[in-house]
């Protein structure tokens, strides 16, 4: 390989993995939340509610954002990540309110 072509990679890569970590570290305060209140919901014996959440959250919310900004924008796997964040935030914020009704 040539060293002028491997530099170029190498840069890209460090690159993508720049905005990857940047969407993860974010990515994790949200795990964190959601993680927390589920556990206390699960605690509280609230199983169902917070299945049809987190399903809605996942593959109605994170999923379609995921794919679309994936395939039909140039943010392409830092666009998957953010989707996924979508989704995680928004189960999150709704496993949140229901903890507090």
């Amino acid at each position: 390989m040539n060293n002028s072509l491997q530099v170029i990679d190498n840069a890209e890569v460090i690159a993508i993995a720049s905005q990857l970590l940047l969407v993860a570290a974010v990515f994790q305060i949200s795990d964190g939340i959601q993680v927390v209140v589920l556990g206390a919901l699960r605690g509280l014996q609230d199983v169902k509610i917070p299945m049809y959440i987190t399903f809605v959250a996942y593959w109605i919310i994170g999923f379609p954002i995921s794919f679309y900004l994936g395939i039909y924008t140039e943010l392409k796997a830092t666009g998957i990540w953010i989707g996924l964040l979508a989704g995680l935030t928004a189960a999150a914020l709704f496993l949140y309110i229901r903890l507090n009704d």
